[in-house]
């Protein structure tokens, strides 16, 4: 009978120990080393920008992202007169940050407006960060996936799913996940 209670104790406490692993379903999971992207069309970055958007699997003029739902930033190093293009290639996904911002680009490109007598944000942009590396297009730096959590009917604020990412890129781009279903 001790033994029967030691074995029992024993298994408790290696399943306390044991870290919990979180599915690409969940807004938690921890995306595995090997983990790439890839670009299935060429895209074009227009003229005086350094960054595209992304929704529904179809590219987005600034200004006419619905913020309040998922959507992706590429962005590459570089800011030309002319329009840019990037070729279908594949990405190795080096770094995956997630941060939290009252805006919707990295810090520096936009002006913060704020309504008088408020100094609360009026978004909260929940963001997953892709570091990207490609030996043929060494430009294309990140992708940023993120949607404005403090729309209305959200209740608890939180990061992106793997499936709604991959519901933003579309055919676009196809995220393949080691060891994961694709």
């Amino acid at each position: 009978m001790k033994r029967l209670l030691l074995s029992c104790l024993a298994v408790l406490l290696w399943s306390c120990d044991t870290p919990r692993g979180y599915g690409p379903e969940t807004p938690y999971y921890r995306f595995p080393a090997g983990s790439r992207l890839v670009l299935k069309h060429p895209l074009e970055i227009p003229a005086g920008w350094a960054t595209l958007r992304l929704q529904h699997g179809k590219t987005v003029a600034f200004g006419h992202v619905s913020e309040q739902l998922p959507h992706c930033i590429l962005e590459i190093d570089t800011v030309r007169d002319a329009p840019q293009r990037v070729a279908p290639d594949i990405f190795a996904i080096v770094k995956v940050a997630r941060s939290v911002s009252t805006l919707a680009a990295r810090p520096g490109l936009f002006m913060r407006a704020a309504f008088a007598d408020d100094d609360r944000p009026s978004q909260m942009f929940y963001k997953t960060i892709f570091t990207l590396r490609s030996e043929r297009q060494p430009g294309v730096k990140w992708l940023t996936c993120q949607s404005d959590q403090y729309a209305a009917g959200i209740a608890i604020p939180r990061h992106l799913s793997v499936p709604e990412i991959r519901e933003a890129l579309g055919g676009m781009f196809t995220l393949e996940l080691p060891g994961a279903q694709n």
